[in-house]
């Protein structure tokens, strides 16, 4: 699952994925200049409920998803 976020021109991407293995969960933010935070868990449920924390910190920093962005501007 990915998640696009927008703030003055630059783009950031959460993304919840399996690893290379398929054995865990990982929760990896990149940001504008390239950057990769990644974090990972066994239990779905966690990475989730990690990924939700992360997105509304995202959006406290005013990050927003395109289609809001488009929807502000209008």
């Amino acid at each position: 699952m990915i998640w696009s976020f927008e703030r003055q021109g630059e783009n950031l991407r959460c993304e919840i994925r399996r690893d290379i293995e398929g054995q865990y969960y990982e929760l990896v933010v990149t940001r504008p200049d390239g950057a990769e935070q990644a974090e990972r868990f066994e239990d779905p449920s966690a990475v989730i409920a990690r990924s939700v924390d992360v997105m509304r910190g995202l959006i406290e920093e005013g990050w927003r998803s395109p289609s809001e962005e488009a929807t502000h501007c209008q």
